[in-house]
This record gives structure tokens, sequence and C-alpha cells, in this order.
């Protein structure tokens, strides 16, 4: 099966990761089209701002790499990640020239990325999202007729995976994700709850936020690839937040249950305490492998015990590491793909 993958390149992306673990499986050969090098992501505001300038003129080159790509490759199925720059007619054309297009979702809602994404989804011949939630609520709540299923987030073996706990911690606490007013809002009351831990905070948009002026807070800015993975083993305690509700059209959507953080600190071998959450309690034992929590407040005791419990921490880390590797990779959720795509052909 001849499969063109049309998603970001960058060392850690989910895409990349995902691309990877299809061409390792048997009987399968991928071609990339790499969205980053078309349409670069940006941190800095004034080459955003440069960037959109030109926004058009880089799809239209992008556009054009997929045709090529299609043409000379001759795929039996097209599967684009996320695919936020990629409007209906697009899709059309390359269903009716050349291939089936799936379209392999990671985020919370087809809604909040976009008017391009949201009217596109529909036109998928099959949607692959990583979000457990989103089958039940695909027609009910946003609105799309064709068929969407669900595979889970995995962890990269070739890049996330350690056989063995660190023995080297700079923070009592490491959490790296996106800046959200919900994770502020986690961040200061535990350190209302513990004025003394020394807490390490990474990920984009946490510039002009003020937890920079808290004693014991460190922001290290956004980790990908390997300094991702050594942050994480960094630390004696690993948050894992969710984001847990999401807004569009004014109303509330469902939030998250688990991310890719959710397999990536078990793979890392790092011990780490997850939001609890349904589809979470499913997939560790909350006891002996992944400690959860609801409130700032039982997290913070939670923090304060396992602190002063090393052996606790490498048991439970082993644990939830015997729990994902192999069964949560990133190659686990491709052999389930493939047959989704195999039934598609």
């Amino acid at each position: 099966m001849k499969i063109l993958f049309v998603g970001d390149s960058w060392l850690g992306s989910n895409a990349r990761s995902l691309k990877e673990a299809l061409g390792r499986s048997p009987g399968v050969q991928v071609d990339e089209i790499n969205v980053d090098l078309f349409i670069p992501n940006f941190s800095k505001r004034p080459l955003r701002a440069v960037n959109r300038l030109i926004r058009a003129v880089e799809i239209s080159e992008m556009k054009r790499g997929v045709l090529n790509a299609c043409e000379d490759f001759q795929p039996d199925l097209i599967v684009i990640y996320k695919g936020q720059f990629l409007d209906a007619d697009f899709i059309r054309l390359l269903q009716t020239r050349y291939a089936p297009v799936t379209n392999v979702f990671p985020d919370l809602s087809p809604h909040v990325h976009g008017s391009t994404l949201r009217s596109t989804m529909d036109t998928y011949d099959l949607v692959i999202s990583t979000k457990a939630f989103h089958p039940g609520l695909w027609k009910e709540v946003y609105g799309y007729s064709n068929r969407c299923v669900h595979v889970s987030h995995g962890y990269d073996p070739s890049l996330h995976l350690r056989d063995a706990p660190s023995d080297y911690h700079t923070h009592d606490v490491v959490m790296i994700a996106s800046g959200r007013t919900e994770y502020e809002a986690l961040v200061r009351d535990l350190l209302r709850l513990h004025q003394n831990l020394r807490i390490a905070v990474g990920g984009g948009r946490w510039e002009r936020r003020g937890l920079e002026s808290i004693p014991g807070v460190t922001l290290i800015g956004e980790k990908f690839g390997w300094s991702y993975v050594g942050w994480l083993r960094r630390a004696k305690i690993v948050i894992a937040p969710v984001q847990t509700v999401v807004h569009a059209d004014g109303k509330q959507q469902p939030g998250d249950e688990v991310s890719a953080r959710t397999f990536e600190c078990a793979a890392a071998y790092a011990f780490f305490m997850h939001r609890r959450t349904a589809e979470a309690r499913q997939l560790y034992d909350e006891t002996t492998e992944v400690p959860m929590y609801d409130t700032p407040a039982e997290l913070g005791e939670k923090i304060a015990f396992y602190l002063s419990a090393p052996a606790a921490r490498e048991s439970m880390a082993a644990a939830a590491h015997a729990r994902a590797v192999p069964a949560y990779s990133m190659d686990s959720r491709a052999t389930e793909i493939i047959q989704l795509l195999k039934n598609l052909v």
C-alpha cells in the first residue's frame, strides 16, 4: 500500500511520529509532503506577521507539491494530518483525480482552528481522531456526516522511549504544556500551597503571564524533540494536565481526556501525575501506576507525599512504563490505522 502523508516534519511532532511508524509497517510505502517546509511556524510576532502576509502563496506552493507528489508517486491513499491549510475543493480534487483522502485529527475540536478546517472536515473519506469522544459526537455536536473513528495518541519509540529512570533531577516539578489560563491557575494554586517548590514550566505562550517573577518558578520556553524528553526526566514529578473545556461559537464543547503527554511520559520512564479523567483511568491504575488529581489541592497533597517517597515514585514509574510499552506506541497505533485504510481502499 502506497501512502502519501501530508503533515509536519519537525522532531517530536505527532505527525512525524505517525508518518515514520506507518513507514515501518510491513507492506507500506510512504512518500511525504512536509507542511512546515512550506509554512513555517514562527514563535516571534514580527515573523508570524510577515508569514501571514505570504500565507496564500505558501499554501499554493504546498498544494502544487502535493499534486506533483501524487503524479509521481501514484498513492493508493492520501493521509493528511490535521490539514488546517487545505480547503474542501482541493480535497475533492485529490479524491477525484488520485485516491481516497483520510484526515488524522489530533486536536480537541474541529471548530476552533479556523474556518477552512471547519468547513473542510466533512469532505474527507474518513476522519481518524485521537479523541475518544469525537465519533459519538461527530454529527450531533460538530455537524458532520462523514465517518469518524478513534485511534489514540501514542509515544514515539525512536524519541520518547527510555529503559530506566533518570537519576538526575534539577526540579521538584516540571510541566510542559501550552500556556493556557487553566494551566496558569493550576500553577499559581500549587505555589500558594507549596511555596518552596522548584517548578519548571515549559511550552509556548507563557510569556507576560508573570509566573517568572514568582520565587521557585523557572520558565524554560518551548521544548521539542530530545530536549522535551530530557526535561521530563529532569523532574522528580511531571504534571500532565489536559484542557478540560473548549468554546466554539460561544458554546462549550467537550474537553480533553488524554493528550500525547499521557503516553510520552510513561515511555520516557518519568513519574507523572495526570488529570483524573475516565479515559486516563482506563489507561493506568492511579494507585499503582499514575497518580491522578481533580483539584489543585489534591494535586498539592500528592506532590507533597511523593516528593518524600522516592521509592514509590520509582515503582510507579516502572509500572506505568510497563503498561505503556509497547502497547501505547505509535507503531501500535499505526497498525490500527493501516487496517482502517485497507478497509477504506
